[in-house]
């Protein structure tokens, strides 16, 4: 599992810390509002930027992290065979077999379900998650209709990472990059600004780099690292802004030089980001 899933103001279980949990979305955030151009000293933008950076921490990263480590499966399968009927008090003249009755037999089997399966197992992910999700939507509300929208979004690609893994809480690392650094990039910028296409392809290209994180110690995880930034110097090259990419490409060989089968990949990647977030900061100033 990827230790960007470690993130969340909501812990889900306890267990120690990732430096890039925390990291990559709140830098990500940043480098969004950077990217914006509006991002200024007044108080009101320090609010903003203080109102995104919570929507993807306390709310986001919370949702995600209950929903991608939590084994939904299990419960779900143990419901479809599950006969044994709860102490729901039937309605008063409800007759034998008739709709009311067999809808207060459902509802008694979903209370037994639910209180020996579900709530034993998931409990606390479904706390989370209903916390991660009250603070997304209230967050999102008060920073316009365009965050709302991509709040929306957000919750839509955690859906479907869901639905690829049939449950199981073993979500491919890709969605990590998406929600863990592509969508906060453009919530900090929304918060500020429209998107525009220079800032939404960087912020892909960066999310590249970061789903390969999860599969640093095989060749395609390192691929996908380098080519998400080399993605954003080649998108430098039609924006003319030359000596960007050429620094962009000099902060990737540092990267290009830790070893290429790493014994330990956390601490491989921990060395990589800070030339990798030197970049995104460079992309979203010079954006």
């Amino acid at each position: 599992m990827s230790e960007l899933r470690s993130g969340g103001l909501i812990r889900v279980r306890t267990r120690s810390g990732s430096v890039l949990a925390w990291a990559v979305p709140a830098w990500a955030v940043l480098c969004g509002a950077l990217a914006s151009g509006q991002l200024g000293l007044s108080l009101a933008d320090g609010v903003r930027l203080l109102l995104a950076l919570l929507l993807v921490e306390a709310g986001w990263g919370t949702l995600w992290t209950a929903l991608s480590t939590t084994d939904w499966a299990t419960p779900i399968r143990r419901w479809r065979n599950w006969h044994l009927e709860g102490n729901t008090p039937r309605l008063p003249y409800t007759q034998p077999g008739s709709p009311g009755d067999r809808l207060a037999s459902q509802l008694s089997q979903l209370r037994s379900w639910a209180e020996v399966i579900l709530l034993p197992s998931a409990g606390r992910a479904l706390g989370a998650a209903g916390a991660g999700l009250l603070f997304s939507l209230a967050l999102a509300a008060s920073l316009g209709a365009e965050i709302v929208v991509l709040c929306a979004g957000t919750l839509a690609s955690m859906q479907l990472a869901l639905v690829f893994d049939h449950g199981r809480g073993q979500a491919g690392t890709g969605w990590d990059g998406v929600l863990r650094l592509g969508l906060p990039w453009l919530a900090g910028h929304l918060a500020f600004a429209s998107p525009t296409l220079p800032s939404v392809a960087a912020a892909t290209a960066f999310a590249v780099s970061v789903a390969g994180a999860g599969n640093i110690d095989r060749p395609q995880g390192r691929v996908m690292w380098a080519a998400g930034q080399l993605t954003v110097a080649a998108l430098f090259i039609p924006l003319q802004h030359p000596l960007a990419a050429s620094f962009l490409v000099l902060l990737l060989v540092p990267q290009l030089l830790l070893p290429a089968q790493p014994e330990d990949p956390r601490r491989w990647t921990h060395r990589a980001w800070p030339w990798m977030a030197a970049g995104m900061l460079m992309t979203a100033l010079v954006l």
